[in-house]
């Protein structure tokens, strides 16, 4: 489900950032960062300031209204559907899909910071040529739209 891909890399994000015990605005993230606090600047911000506590409050919330939009469109019956409807949140597509339920599982666990042995490539050796500022970059910035449809807020992540 996508709303799941998204609030889990979100809740990745926040896992991050308190491992780091920071986080950093560069450039290219402060437009992301600018949505959940409009005075931000560029910095780092460690983990016992107001800021640190003000972004990643506000994007776990973020985080958990993907995963509430889903909930709201599951049935009774739990299947979960790998598309909905933008027009009127109604499955659109193949229900009990393996996919769909493991997507659950990997969200609900990243919300709880609970993440697999392998993640996080501990032992990666990171090759030079991606370590220098001579490395291919590409900017990607992210949109957040929000629509309000049957009296509930949806909101949606594009990527330009």
């Amino acid at each position: 489900m996508t709303t799941f891909a998204v609030a889990e890399q979100l809740y990745d994000a926040l896992i991050v950032w308190n491992n780091e015990d920071s986080l950093t605005v560069t450039e290219v993230s402060y437009p992301f960062f600018q949505q959940f606090d409009r005075n931000i600047t560029t910095g780092t911000y460690s983990s016992s300031t107001l800021t640190y506590s003000k972004l990643t409050t506000a994007i776990k919330n973020f985080a958990d209204g993907f995963v509430a939009v889903a909930a709201m469109y599951t049935p009774s019956g739990g299947g979960l559907a790998e598309q909905y409807s933008r027009n009127n949140g109604t499955p659109t597509s193949a229900v009990d899909l393996t996919w769909s339920y493991a997507s659950a599982l990997t969200v609900f666990n990243a919300r709880a910071e609970k993440t697999p042995a392998s993640w996080g490539a501990a032992d990666l050796t990171v090759s030079s040529a991606c370590s220098t500022s001579e490395a291919a970059t590409v900017p990607v910035v992210f949109n957040v739209n929000v629509t309000t449809v049957l009296g509930r807020e949806f909101w949606v992540m594009q990527r330009t």
